[in-house]
């Protein structure tokens, strides 16, 4: 499924516009940070994608009747971390947060936290980057039309 590779497409490109937007170049730094941008608000698209999966587990467990063990103590810390997968970001809907550099390296490390490099599935990879790269491109050119790129705010 091709919104499953956003994730693995953010953690590949994300570091790299983070890295140009901090070169010393006014026209570099300005994309660079446009497309941080983008990349953050296609993580909503994963939110999607894994709350309809999670969503999916819960009916099948209901319908074949499959209640928690007792005898198993809960991973609260990959509960945490599964939770602040699904909502933060939803937090990239807010035009100050979704180019901010720190919520981008933070959306980072929780990513590589919870999905190592490993356990990604290049399975059709090429169609899958295509798709992406598509995806990529209209959500820039409707954050373009809708004066909410970066470096279209008055305080760029």
């Amino acid at each position: 499924m091709p919104i499953e590779f956003i994730k693995i497409a953010y953690c590949i490109s994300a570091p790299v516009f983070l890295v140009y937007s901090l070169l010393p170049g006014a026209r570099w730094r300005g994309i660079a940070v446009n497309l941080v941008a983008v990349s953050n608000l296609l993580l909503i698209g994963n939110t999607v994608f894994l709350g309809r999966q999670l969503y999916g587990l819960y009916e099948l467990a209901r319908v074949v009747h499959i209640e928690p063990s007792p005898a198993v103590e809960p991973d609260y810390w990959q509960s945490l971390r599964l939770w602040l997968i699904l909502l933060l970001p939803l937090l990239s809907l807010v035009a100050g947060i979704r180019r901010n550099r720190w919520f981008s390296l933070l959306l980072l490390v929780l990513f590589y936290s919870f999905y190592t490099p490993y356990t990604w599935n290049f399975f059709d990879s090429l169609s899958k980057a295509i798709v992406y790269a598509c995806l990529f491109c209209g959500v820039y050119a409707l954050l373009w039309l809708c004066n909410q790129l970066p470096c279209q705010s008055p305080n760029h």
